[in-house]
């Protein structure tokens, strides 16, 4: 009985532990755990793993994710990588460097170093979070939208949420990725959306961590069949789901 009971008082603790644990995490990141872009390390996601300074080759992958391209990045088998490529010590993340060399996703220095293991500050990531809503960086006398010195301002413009901040953490990371999720591309069309037609996430788990509602079913016409009953026609497809929930129907006065 007293072996029990000083298991059920341990096992209870930990348990409690575990649950302060992952309030102290923030909203964006348990979004970001659900829909599988955010994995951590070999201890998961803790405070203090989201507290970390974000590196180099982790914000790659969070863009790589965030682009739908993470699993084509894995399998690449491209002609040219960086010339430190070496430093990354498993074969898929030397994958996922010459991924991102040939795709122009990120740039490294003048000596062809992508320092993988370097910390990231926030206007790098928010000037690939740019790029990747379809903005383009001013190079030269080419057009674009923003200038390297403009990106954490017209980030702000179009509605992400950059925070100033010196030291840019995988919490920063988290609240990023979140908002250019939410945000609008520039051709208008908020961004998660172009990856659920895309197919390129799964709708039901952005559903379910709170990153997207379904659009309300246009309706064509309603009219009484009797005194309790009303046929509803609707003008667009795959309405079932919706359709079928009658928590979306209300009748005023009734």
């Amino acid at each position: 009985l007293c072996i029990s009971l000083v298991f059920a008082i341990i096992f209870a603790s930990t348990i409690l532990v575990f649950a302060e644990a992952q309030q102290a995490v923030s909203d964006e990141v348990n979004s970001l755990i659900k829909i599988g872009m955010l994995q951590g390390d070999g201890s998961g996601i803790t405070i203090e793993y989201t507290k970390k300074e974000m590196d180099r080759i982790t914000a790659a992958i969070s863009i790589l994710k965030l682009r739908g391209l993470y699993t084509d990045a894995l399998k690449y088998k491209g002609r040219s990588n960086f010339t430190d490529a070496d430093e990354v010590k498993w074969d898929e993340g030397r994958n996922i460097l010459s991924y991102i060399k040939d795709k122009n996703i990120f740039t490294g220095n003048e000596k062809g170093e992508f320092m993988p293991y370097d910390k990231i500050n926030e206007a790098s990531y928010y000037k690939v979070l740019l790029e990747t809503l379809g903005y383009k960086q001013i190079l030269g006398k080419a057009s674009g939208d923003f200038t390297w010195d403009q990106t954490l301002e017209f980030s702000k413009i179009i509605g992400l949420k950059p925070s100033g901040s010196t030291l840019f953490t995988i919490d920063d990371l988290a609240k990023a990725t979140v908002s250019a999720l939410k945000a609008k591309n520039k051709s208008g069309k908020q961004y998660i959306t172009s990856l659920i037609d895309a197919k390129k996430i799964d709708k039901q788990k952005v559903i379910e961590a709170g990153l997207y509602e379904e659009p309300p079913a246009k309706i064509k016409s309603v009219k009484p069949l009797g005194n309790t009953v009303l046929e509803v026609t609707f003008k667009s497809d795959n309405t079932r789901k919706i359709s079928e929930d009658i928590s979306r129907y209300s009748i005023e006065g009734l």
